[in-house]
């Protein structure tokens, strides 16, 4: 009896150990992770998962990998098996992910109706709710594009691609040129990839021969010594073909932490590379896939950067007065970004659109190919570019050059990317053809956001008119990029006619579709935050002095962090348009720097605290008015963690006539000890311009005579 006491014991001594060590386990899992090193957190969760197939947060975590790492059988699996388990956390989210790679492998009718069970389910997030319908709408729109000939034609370059990973040719406008990037095995020492099987990629240069051969000429220049040991690829050229910019990931992290560098062409070779600004290299940040427009002062680029929209954003920087300096990075916006992601830009000077690469629009399956057209990129047409661009598997890296047009996709060996080409005999011509053609419009695609307040790029930073302004302004002459825009499609014949009565059509088909969806939808939804949805602090003109309220808020995040994992406070700080960029900058990092000194006072680990100072808002300037630059002086909390936080954020409102604490509470039923709870203690007057911290529901209608929002500001003015 004693010899099996004495068993139970021990067994139950080691499962309590191993119980002990799973945290571990997962921890440095998570890690892995957080780097991009997908193949490399792999086996932690298979360790967690095989032994407690209860433990959905290690599976869904493990076929996230396997999906990131292009093992699509086992994520699809894995995610299959979790969605079929009793209600859990990760149930919906596997659901979702289940049926979008039944999307790629093009069974659009199994797909369509895995999302319309899970619209059904009762638990299901809004945020997922909405990728599904998007998705349902790609699945429709997939079938219908799939048996129309739009006579375009995409082949596979042969003599450039290999077994390995080849994409994101760009050509040099001065020689024709193609650079691309590679994982097969090169010359010089590389590092074993941490995301797929094999090598980390490398740069190749070829020349393109007479006889439709190429001929490596890597070494020519010196080109190669740009490589390192690490990942390089994805870059572009100047107009005049003697620097290149390209993505880096040249780091103790692998694969994480990628910069965009730069090489000049001096006395025949390309110079050691230089790293961008900070305000392209954002600390903390993955900054790929650079972009030039044909004038050089404008760079795209890919970067998961705090104050997105989620994940990868598409951001544009414009070039500083020296050298290869750059100004603060603008998000392009609610309808480009998505809270997907959003790769791999491309900007057509002659067609003045942006084309990228995204997997949170309506399309076929992985990632897609889009344009974006109009006189604003933040308030565009978006338009999925179709077959034979597009495919149910990943389509990037979309490049023109002097006759030949490139993109890389994985449509073909389904585990590689391999190099397209396409021919352009003019760019406009081809770009036009390609968003307006009659077969295209179904390809359009309608942002919920694309009748909101945007930024208008044509008076964009131009600043020439007369405004009123509160706090004496002063305004500076800044750059002006009308030269940048072109609104124009082709001028004459059938296509700007068809696009009218094409996009009424269009408007018809999408709002029968969204009847249709409507319907798919649970009567209650339950209220969550968005990606923008953030604590904001705000500053007086000119001024970096924390307000009462701002005292508060940080209190109360520091307060809420206590006993949970987070990885950053990342302290986003900004300014209103007036005055110089250099002075703005200095005055946003001031007002950063004030709230990490006052997080560090409560005992906030100053490692912990990041300040990443913007600069510019750059609000809409063609609607401006006092009270939007108020809402500009700002510095928003935004909380990096591997796991979701519980955290409450407070709605802050501009009083647009003097109030008190006590009239504000009367006039929203409030409770007065509340209110003086959530912004400290004032009994006096408010001015108009001052903000407030309320706990009220994101839907709750204000009086605009009192109260001014983001949500009712322009239906003030």
């Amino acid at each position: 009896m004693k010899k099996v006491l004495f068993f139970i014991f021990i067994i139950t001594s080691v499962n309590s150990l191993y119980a002990q060590s799973i945290p571990k386990i997962l921890e440095l899992g998570d890690e892995q992770f957080e780097n991009n090193r997908f193949l490399e957190a792999i086996p932690y969760y298979e360790k967690v998962y095989a032994v407690n197939k209860r433990n959905y947060y290690a599976g869904y975590q493990l076929a996230i990998c396997y999906e990131q790492t292009l093992q699509f059988e086992k994520a699809e699996q894995t995610f299959k098996t979790i969605s079929e388990a009793p209600e859990h956390e990760y149930q919906t989210k596997s659901i979702y992910k289940y049926a979008t790679l039944n999307k790629r492998n093009s069974h659009f009718d199994l797909a369509d109706s895995i999302y319309l069970e899970l619209a059904k389910m009762p638990n299901v997030e809004p945020s997922l709710l909405e990728l599904a319908n998007q998705q349902r709408e790609g699945c429709l729109l997939a079938k219908r594009e799939q048996e129309q000939n739009r006579n375009f034609k995409t082949e596979l370059i042969k003599k450039l691609n290999s077994n390995f990973h080849d994409y994101g040719a760009t050509e040099n406008p001065a020689n024709g040129n193609i650079v691309f990037a590679t994982s097969r095995n090169l010359s010089g020492e590389q590092y074993k990839g941490s995301q797929f099987s094999g090598l980390l990629p490398d740069m190749m240069m070829y020349e393109m021969k007479g006889n439709g051969n190429y001929s490596n000429i890597s070494g020519r220049q010196k080109f190669n010594k740009l490589n390192t040991k690490w990942s390089e690829g994805s870059g572009v050229f100047n107009a005049q073909g003697d620097k290149f910019y390209y993505t880096s990931c040249e780091n103790d992290q692998g694969n994480a932490g990628c910069k965009i560098k730069f090489s000049q062409l001096k006395d025949d070779k390309w110079s050691n590379p230089m790293v961008l600004n900070d305000f392209i290299n954002e600390a903390n940040s993955e900054n790929k896939h650079p972009s030039l427009s044909v004038s050089g002062d404008t760079l795209f680029f890919s970067s998961d950067r705090p104050g997105g929209h989620g994940g990868s954003d598409i951001w544009m920087s414009l070039r500083g007065d020296e050298g290869e300096t750059w100004l603060p990075a603008i998000n392009m916006g609610k309808v480009i970004n998505t809270p997907e992601n959003e790769i791999t830009p491309y900007y057509s000077s002659p067609h003045g659109s942006l084309i990228f690469s995204s997997n949170g629009h309506v399309g076929y399956g992985g990632y897609d190919i889009y344009g974006a057209k109009g006189n604003s990129f933040f308030s565009p047409d978006l338009f999925n570019i179709g077959f034979p661009f597009n495919s149910t598997w990943d389509d990037t890296y979309f490049f023109i050059g002097d006759s030949i047009g490139y993109l890389s996709s994985n449509k073909e060996n389904k585990e590689v990317l391999d190099l397209y080409k396409y021919s352009v005999p003019d760019e406009k011509l081809f770009l036009s053809l390609l968003f307006a053609g009659e077969l295209m419009v179904d390809g359009q695609i309608m942002s919920k956001y694309r009748d909101a307040g945007s930024i208008d790029l044509v008076t964009f930073r131009a600043e020439d008119y007369e405004g009123y302004a509160l706090f004496q302004p002063v305004v500076v002459k800044k750059k002006d990029l009308r030269k940048l825009f072109n609104s124009s499609a082709v001028e004459g014949g059938t296509i700007a006619s068809n696009l009218e009565s094409a996009r009424v059509e269009r408007s018809a088909k999408t709002k029968s579709r969204v009847e249709a969806i409507a319907e798919t939808k649970p009567v209650e939804l339950k209220s969550y935050e968005s990606a923008d949805d953030v604590e904001r602090l705000y500053f007086d003109y000119s001024d970096f002095i924390l307000r009462e309220p701002s005292k508060v808020a940080l209190k109360n995040l520091y307060e809420r962090l206590q006993g949970q994992s987070y990885t950053r406070v990342n302290l986003l700080a900004y300014s209103d348009y007036l005055g110089s960029d250099q002075v703005n900058v200095d005055l946003s990092q001031k007002r950063g720097n004030t709230a990490k000194e006052y997080l560090i006072s409560l005992g906030m680990p100053s490692e912990k605290i990041e300040v990443l100072a913007r600069g510019e808002l750059r609000s809409d300037q063609e609607r401006d008015h006092w009270f939007r630059r108020v809402m500009d002086r700002r510095v928003e909390l935004h909380v990096d963690s591997p796991q979701q936080l519980e955290l409450s954020i407070a709605k802050n409102i501009i009083l647009r006539k003097p109030l008190s604490l006590d009239e504000i509470a009367q006039k929203l039923n409030l409770d007065p000890e509340k209110v003086y709870q959530w912004n400290g203690s004032n009994s006096e007057v408010l001015t108009p311009g001052t903000s407030v911290r309320l706990y009220i529901p994101n839907n709750q209608k204000l009086d605009s005579k009192y109260f001014i929002t983001e949500d009712n500001i322009w239906d003030v003015f």
